[in-house]
C-alpha cells in the first residue's frame, strides 16, 4: 500500500492546508503519511487528528535546514512534541531570520524589475512560514518568469542574483536538539548535500554519533547509482531507511504523493523503523 513520509502543507511552503493534504492522501489510498513542514510544528496537532479521522497512520515531523556550504542539508525529526521549548525557540529564531531574509529578497526582486510585495506573497502562503517557493509562484503570476524553476534558476537559488542566506544550525546540533525533543532523526534527501560517496559516509557517521536514527533513501532526488550507496550507508551505521516524495503540491508538480519515481511507490517497509 502507498505511503509517504516527507510532505509539506501551507504551514510552510506547500500549497495544501493540513486537512486538504490528508484528504488528498486518503484519495490516493495512502496508508501512512508524514508531515514535515519547514521550521514549524504549527500544523502537527491538526495533522494527527485529521489523519486519525481518515484511518491514516500519521508521522508528525519537522524539517530543519542546517548550515551547509554547498547544496542543502535538511534534517527531519519525527515524533516531536509541539511545545518543547528549546526546539520551539530555535524554530522561532529560524523563522525570524527567514522573515528578515524575505524582506531583502523582495527588495532585490523589485530592483531587478519585479513588482512584488511581501504582503501579497504572505497572502499566497497562507501559513506562518513564507518562503522562496511562494515568491516563485508570485513571480510566475506577475509574469516576471515563466515557471517556478526559472524563478529559482535566475533569482532565488543559492548563488543566484536575489539569493540571501539566513540563520541555520550546524547539522550535528540540529540532530542533538531534535533528539532532545524526543524525535527519531533522519537525514533528508542526502543527494542534496552534494558530497562524494566517502565524504557522505563520513558525514553520516558524524551525525550518527550525534543521535541520527535514519537516512532518507527513497526520494525523487536519489539516482539509481546513489540508491544502493545510501542503503549500504544505512546498514553500516544501523540506520532506519525511510522515503518520501517531498510533496509540496503546485510548487513541485513533478513530486507525486506516494512515489519516489514516476511509476515507483515508496516501499511501505520505510515505516517500520519509525513506528
Amino acid at each position: 500500500m502507498p505511503i509517504d513520509l516527507h510532505t509539506h502543507s501551507n504551514e510552510s511552503d506547500g500549497s495544501y492546508s493540513v486537512e486538504e493534504l490528508v484528504d488528498y492522501a486518503q484519495e490516493q489510498e495512502i496508508t501512512a503519511l508524514g508531515l514535515t513542514d519547514h521550521d514549524t510544528t504549527a500544523g502537527l496537532e491538526r495533522f494527527v487528528r485529521a489523519a486519525q479521522a481518515q484511518g491514516i497512520t500519521s508521522f508528525p515531523g519537522v524539517e530543519i535546514s542546517a548550515e551547509w556550504k554547498s547544496g542543502n542539508c535538511h534534517i527531519i525529526g519525527y515524533g516531536v512534541s509541539p511545545g518543547y521549548a528549546p526546539l520551539e525557540e530555535l524554530l522561532q529564531e529560524t523563522r525570524d531570520s527567514r522573515d528578515f531574509r524575505n524582506e531583502r529578497i523582495i527588495r532585490k526582486l523589485n530592483e531587478a524589475g519585479g513588482d512584488i510585495s511581501l504582503e501579497e506573497v504572505s497572502s499566497l502562503a497562507g501559513g506562518e512560514v513564507v518562503s522562496r517557493p511562494h515568491m516563485a509562484r508570485k513571480m510566475v503570476e506577475k509574469g516576471m518568469v515563466q515557471s517556478v524553476q526559472q524563478a529559482f534558476d535566475r533569482y532565488l537559488a543559492k548563488g543566484a542574483s536575489a539569493y540571501i542566506d539566513r540563520f541555520r544550525l550546524e547539522p550535528d546540533k540540529a540532530v542533538e536538539l531534535l533528539c532532545e525533543a524526543g524525535a527519531t532523526v533522519v537525514l533528508a534527501h542526502p543527494s542534496q548535500c552534494r558530497l562524494a560517496p566517502e565524504e557522505l559516509k563520513r558525514f553520516v557517521k558524524q551525525l550518527a554519533d550525534a543521535g541520527l536514527g535514519g537516512i532518507e533513501v527513497y526520494t525523487p532526488y536519489t539516482s539509481d547509482t546513489q540508491l544502493p550507496q545510501y542503503m549500504d550507508i544505512a546498514r553500516a551505521f544501523g540506520l532506519t531507511i525511510t522515503g518520501g516524495s517531498d510533496f509540496h503540491g503546485v510548487s513541485k508538480p513533478a513530486h507525486k504523493l506516494g512515489y519516489y519515481r514516476d511509476n515507483t511507490l515508496i516501499p511501505d517497509s520505510c515505516c517500520e523503523g519509525l513506528l
